[in-house]
């Protein structure tokens, strides 16, 4: 009987810890809303709120699906005004140099330098350490540019002007490299490099996809009758892929070389019935990628969701949804676990790819479109670009945040303060105590 008894409390014990506490789970909720709420100039009672919120969430006995997206933007709201340069009204993780809208940010082989295009003709180099450091120029164009694309060993940026040609850039300037700037005047839809080869493919005006390399020296490998807004080669086996305005999604497979096979039978036109087996709709597809697995393409629509498609199987994964407007951009992290997708409706977010239930992070402090955005290398930092002209730097992991806020505030809530925000009933501890 006594053991019995012994086992009864162990199992209740154990099921009060793995169950969330659903009283714990508002008191989190509600601490990180009244933070979120309160005005900037209480600064240090905001984010010390924030951080309460976060240790009472970090425990883990709350609820899994909701209680991370207060958390994460209580605490950037919190570390926003932290520090706050009130005199270019700029917060610790926006960076402005740019004079107009920001087109398209990359970051190189580097996790601590990226790449920005804008339709001001510039591309600058950033320092991600250093965010005010006055950044590098390294090219400059009277020509709009559309987006930039990165080769795979981190070495030669490629800037697409809009309705115009493109232009290859080295990302060092140095005399010894045999890559020197190379425009290439053919007015381009859009392009991207090939993995693992000196070569790229473009989407000429015309509709043909050409190859070319380095050396300007060129040859067809398919056409198109439709307007292409992004093109994703595979690494795995060099299929292209192209999302075209009328929502068709298009793959040119390999061979393309075998110039015997007319290039009817090497395209292949995914479309509404044909290929996916329900109704896609007219929504044109703007961006791509392909998980580092190569086993899923993402697929970004104006309908303002994702298609994830699962490759070797040729089949629907699941639509994810939530964006307000068109999605403009489209990335998978190093580990392929996450997804960020950028949006005209002022946001970028942050999906987990392994809990469909699991909200996404979303990142919601960019004052026009948010078209553009990019994990670092390590997959830790997030930088994204739009109509404001600014980029901002966004970590993954709200621990950042939550540690930034104890490294500036060297006090704890008050026991007053404390009984308000928290509760008289639960005991007091110190806010920030590591």
């Amino acid at each position: 009987m006594r053991l019995l008894i012994i086992a009864t409390l162990l199992l209740v014990v154990f099921f009060s810890k793995a169950q969330p506490n659903q009283t714990t789970t508002e008191l989190v909720m509600s601490m990180s809303q009244r933070s979120l709420v309160m005005p900037g100039y209480q600064t240090e009672l905001k984010a010390l709120v924030a951080r309460q919120a976060y240790e009472f969430w970090k425990e883990g006995n709350v609820e899994p699906y909701v209680s991370h997206l207060n958390v994460y933007q209580a605490l950037y709201e919190a570390n926003k005004y932290l520090a706050y340069d009130s005199v270019r009204n700029l917060a610790y993780n926006q960076v402005g140099m740019h004079s107009n809208t920001v087109t398209s940010v990359h970051f190189g082989k580097e996790s601590n330098h990226y790449y920005s295009s804008s339709t001001d003709g510039k591309i600058l180099k950033w320092d991600l350490s250093n965010p005010r450091d006055i950044p590098e120029t390294i090219y400059e164009s009277d020509k709009i540019i559309q987006s930039i694309e990165m080769s795979n060993d981190g070495k030669v940026l490629m800037a697409i002007f809009y309705q115009e040609g493109l232009a290859l850039i080295p990302t060092e300037q140095n005399p010894q490299e045999d890559i020197k700037v190379l425009e290439d005047p053919q007015p381009v839809q859009t392009a991207t490099f090939i993995p693992g080869e000196r070569k790229y493919l473009m989407v000429a005006k015309t509709g043909d996809l050409i190859l070319k390399g380095f050396d300007a020296k060129s040859e067809q490998v398919g056409k198109t009758a439709l307007k292409v807004n992004q093109l994703k080669v595979d690494e795995q086996d060099g299929t292209i892929y192209a999302g075209t305005e009328q929502g068709v999604l298009e793959a040119w497979e390999k061979p393309y070389e075998v110039k015997e096979s007319p290039i009817e039978d090497i395209m292949k036109n995914w479309r509404q019935q044909s290929y996916f087996g329900y109704e896609l709709g007219s929504f044109a597809i703007n961006c791509l990628d392909i998980s580092p697995d190569g086993n899923t393409l993402a697929i970004g629509r104006d309908r303002g969701d994702v298609i994830l498609w699962d490759i070797p199987n040729k089949k629907l994964i699941r639509i994810i949804s939530g964006h307000q407007s068109t999605v403009t951009d489209i990335q998978f992290n190093p580990n392929g676990d996450l997804l960020l997708t950028t949006s005209r409706d002022g946001t970028a977010r942050i999906w987990d790819l392994t809990d469909s239930r699991k909200l996404p992070i979303i990142l919601d402090d960019h004052d026009d479109w948010v078209l553009t955005g990019s994990f670092n290398p390590t997959g830790t930092q997030v930088i994204t670009g739009g109509g404001d002209e600014y980029i901002r730097t966004w970590p993954v992991d709200p621990a950042y945040l939550a540690f930034r806020i104890c490294a500036m505030i060297n006090r704890p809530l008050t026991p007053d303060e404390w009984d308000e925000f928290v509760g008289k009933d639960i005991p007091y501890s110190v806010t920030c105590s590591e």
